[in-house]
Order: structure tokens, then C-alpha cells, then sequence
């Protein structure tokens, strides 16, 4: 078997196609909120609490309510925070929040976040024997919702050999999964090309928190000091500048100023603004047509 590459070809970033302005900003800020499930029926995806004795427990309790207690209380605190932004938010969404938790479904609704593709439930595709009625499935009850998801991010950022060909087959047009610039790209499927949006680890808040171990006030440190520096580069050409947010990391009382600070950056600064992923993707295509 070949080895395996990106599905991308290589470049310098500074090699990159030379794009216009969306809307006048040059820095496209685009928050991505991670709504999810995680069934008590399977261990924890993540655990903030490790099991005693390194035991991996079904129910466990502990971190199925951590991830409860965000649903539940920190969204509507992280929605607050991110009211300034208006509708300029994108939502990761596993297709269970829907019928487990119909009011998250209608505050997405009445928020008019835009919302692409997150899985099923919060599991990583590698643990299916077939993914392709994963993807159906995710993507025909999201649709039943909130309409056709034009976007889509993997439960962990995790693929396998056929998802993006999979992905295009049922009519994606974008995916934040490979995170190999701080512009879209193009990426190549059998099926044909899919925009590959940025995303991000750096300000992520479960690698900065969960991971990392990171000092509260890490992220909005993060965030500013980077808009500092795409700010400049994007003089040249303007950059992606992707934020992923989870309301169980996020939307905790000592947290949320965090991004009440990051909101006030963002809307304080010249050429920078925020964006939905449908926007990214439109503003690309229509400056770098499919190869």
C-alpha cells in the first residue's frame, strides 16, 4: 500500500492564492461551538475526572455530568457572551443533541448559529465497522432541523481513508478536519474536491484546558496575541482565524470572561470580524475556483 499523504498538495503558505477581503476584514474570525452527546450507555469520550483505579465505569457519572452541566448551564451562559457576534456562529452539532435535547436544538434555532455536521453522537468514526450510514444518518436528521448541513467536523477531528470521499458523496462542501493552513483549501476526493476550512488546536479550549492543563486566561491570551500577528499578515492576505468552543470548557463561571474578552477583540479591532463557516467557504469559491 502507498503512504499514505495529505489529501492536499504541499505548499508555503505564503505560496497560497492571494484573496480579497470578505466584507472589508482581512482577519475572518470563525467560532465553532462543539455541541455533543455523550451516551452514559459507553465509556467517556474525554474525562476530566479520571476513574478511581484507572478504571474506564459504565455509567459513568461523573463526566457525563460534566458534559451534562455545560449543556445545561453553560450554553446559555457562553450564548450570552457570544450575543455580541450576532448570527456569526457556526455549531458542530452531534445529530443526538437534537431528540435528547430538544431545547438546545431550539436555542440554536432562535439563535441562528449556523450548523454543520458533528457525527451522531460524540464517538470517533474509527469505532464504526461502517461510517457511511453514520454520515447519512447525521446528516438527514440535522437536515429534518435546521436543513441540508453544508459543513462538517469529525467527533475528534478523526477520519478514515474514505471519509472525505464519503463526505462529498452525500454532498458536503466543506470540512474543518485537516487543519494544514490558515486559509482554505482545497482538498482531493474520487469523488472530487472539498473546500478543507482551518480549524484549530492552538485555541481550542479542551486542548488548552483539558489536555494542557493550561492556566485560566490561557485561551483569551492565545487568541489576542494571534490576532496581533494575523492582523499583520493579513495585510498581505487575509487569514482564517478558527476558535473552538465547547460550553462544558467555556461556559464556566471563571471562564466566560474569557471569551466576553475575546468578543470585545474581536468586534474592537479594524479588518477583523467574524464569520460563519458557510461564509468562509463561499468567500473562498468564489475567489479559487475547484481545481
Amino acid at each position: 500500500m502507498a503512504e499514505r499523504t495529505a489529501p492536499a498538495p504541499f505548499a508555503l503558505s505564503h505560496q497560497m492564492p492571494e484573496l480579497g477581503p470578505l466584507d472589508g476584514a482581512r482577519v475572518l474570525v470563525n467560532v465553532v461551538v462543539n455541541l455533543e452527546h455523550w451516551t452514559l450507555d459507553a465509556p467517556m469520550p474525554r474525562a476530566a475526572l479520571p476513574a478511581p483505579q484507572g478504571v474506564s465505569v459504565v455509567p459513568d457519572v461523573a463526566n457525563h455530568s460534566w458534559v451534562l452541566y455545560g449543556l445545561r448551564a453553560g450554553l446559555p451562559r457562553l450564548a450570552a457572551a457570544l450575543a455580541p457576534l450576532g448570527t456569526a456562529v457556526t455549531v458542530a452539532l452531534n445529530a443526538d443533541v437534537i431528540d435528547h435535547y430538544p431545547q438546545v436544538a431550539e436555542l440554536v434555532a432562535d439563535l441562528g448559529w449556523d450548523v454543520i455536521g458533528h457525527g451522531v453522537r460524540q464517538r470517533s468514526i474509527q469505532t464504526y465497522d461502517d461510517e457511511a450510514p453514520v454520515i447519512a444518518e447525521a446528516l438527514d436528521r440535522i437536515a429534518e432541523r435546521f436543513g441540508r448541513p453544508r459543513g462538517w467536523l469529525s467527533p475528534g477531528m478523526s477520519q478514515t481513508d474514505d471519509s472525505l470521499r464519503l463526505l462529498r458523496e452525500h454532498g458536503v462542501e466543506f470540512g474543518h478536519d485537516w487543519m494544514i493552513d490558515d486559509r482554505p483549501v482545497w482538498l482531493e476526493t474520487s469523488a472530487g474536491p472539498i473546500v478543507g476550512l482551518p480549524y484549530t488546536l492552538a485555541l481550542n479550549d479542551v486542548t488548552t484546558y483539558v489536555v494542557q492543563h493550561q492556566p485560566d486566561g490561557s485561551l483569551a491570551d492565545r487568541t489576542l496575541r494571534s490576532l496581533v500577528v494575523h492582523g499583520a499578515e493579513a495585510a498581505r492576505n487575509p487569514v482564517v482565524v478558527p476558535i473552538g468552543l465547547h460550553p462544558h470548557v467555556m461556559g464556566v463561571a471563571h471562564r466566560i470572561g474569557e471569551i466576553e474578552t475575546i468578543v470585545d477583540a474581536v468586534n474592537g479591532a479594524e479588518g477583523v470580524a467574524p464569520f460563519t463557516s458557510s461564509q468562509v467557504h463561499d468567500w473562498f469559491v468564489g475567489q479559487v475556483p475547484a481545481p
